[in-house]
């Protein structure tokens, strides 16, 4: 076992409770905070928690856990063992209001320009995806301070309240430049917590619908789980989005393992010019809450996707494959040519998607 491991594991309960007893607000809402919001009647809500439209189990017991603890110290190359290169000389440049553009921050956060307008979308944009700082440190990146580069952000979109989608940081940081917050269910208790002015703040069911700046977004059925600490797991509601623009209709899938909900988003609200999939950070016992690359792929198809932006990968490492597996798997089983490739911090206009498909982590991934 690597001596650094020995040290963080020690650190992580003792840190966890002590940002506890402090009521640290990393934690978002309290379990009182969140239950105050009645949902009977609501799609997802059953019996006291949010629930998927599939049956979801998933293998907590504490050998699994163990189990998957020592795969992860024994991993290889989970982090790039380089800074990864970024593309941000295009982002100062003006923006054509008539064309949606989209930038790629690493891992599932991403800037949708549309209509003059400034979109964030699960942006984590913080250095740590742990309530506690010993675990999950992003990827080193050559130069990227994304929260500089940005002034007004019209809205902020969240899919669920995991850490590495939901950071606190990244919303006290924007805060002040934050007109609006767009979010599922009980998720609006977090962002209270945290002072965002209820006024604020949209929260939707799934397949309810809102428009917000001439932008009309769609929760819909994701299949994963939610909660920043074990009291409130599942009170808060996770979903993807339909993003309809004046040019463009785009799916925002967040998290979610392969289910029946992806042919039904399909059918009802398909098809899209643009797919964006969890498809990175998978392991064996997750697959029921996360896709394998093939799944994306698949779940794409559902959608009646054209271009597909794999997501959940490039900022940080969650499990134990390579770092760069996400990508190669999915362009690997690509027999469509769909799959992009943007760098991260790229912005790029959706309408010229195919232009984006170079294969620029290849060199880091077999360094000489």
């Amino acid at each position: 076992m690597k001596p650094h491991w020995l040290v963080g594991l020690a650190l992580i309960p003792i840190g966890y409770v002590t940002r506890k007893l402090r009521q640290d607000p990393q934690f978002g809402a309290s379990l009182q905070e969140m239950k105050q919001q009645d949902y009977q009647g609501t799609v997802a809500w059953k019996m006291g928690q949010f629930r998927n439209l599939d049956k979801t189990p998933l293998k907590e017991d504490l050998r699994s856990l163990m189990g998957d603890l020592v795969g992860y110290i024994k991993a290889k190359q989970t982090q790039p063992a380089n800074p990864l290169p970024v593309a941000v000389a295009e982002s100062h440049a003006p923006v054509d209001p008539r064309t949606d553009y989209l930038t790629w921050y690493g891992h599932s956060a991403l800037r949708l320009e549309s209509g003059g307008k400034t979109i964030l979308i699960d942006p984590m944009l913080g250095e740590w995806v742990a309530p506690v700082p010993f675990l999950g440190h992003r990827f080193p990146y050559k130069d990227y301070h994304p929260l500089d580069d940005l002034a007004t952000v019209d809205l902020m979109v969240f899919s669920h309240d995991h850490y590495d989608h939901l950071d606190y940081d990244t919303v006290m940081a924007l805060k002040d430049r934050t007109q609006a917050y767009l979010v599922p269910l009980g998720m609006g208790a977090h962002l209270r917590a945290w002072g965002i002015p209820d006024e604020k703040i949209t929260e939707l069911d799934w397949w309810q619908s809102c428009t917000i700046d001439g932008i009309t977004y769609t929760a819909t059925p994701a299949r994963h789980f939610s909660g920043r600490s074990p009291s409130t797991r599942n009170k808060s509601l996770w979903c993807g989005f339909v993003i309809q623009t004046e040019q463009h209709r785009l799916y925002f899938g967040g998290d979610s393992g392969y289910g029946r909900h992806f042919p039904e988003i399909g059918r009802r609200l398909g098809p899209f010019d643009l797919t964006m999939l969890d498809s990175g950070q998978y392991h064996k016992r997750w697959k029921n809450v996360h896709m394998q690359p093939e799944e994306a792929l698949r779940a794409h198809e559902d959608l009646q996707g054209k271009w597909l932006l794999p997501i959940h990968w490039g900022g940080f490492s969650l499990s134990d494959h390579a770092w760069y597996d996400p990508i190669a798997r999915i362009e690997a089983a690509d027999e469509t040519e769909c799959v992009l490739s943007p760098m991260i911090g790229q912005r790029f206009a959706v309408a010229e998607a195919a232009r984006y498909r170079e294969r620029w982590w290849e060199e880091l991934a077999n360094p000489a």
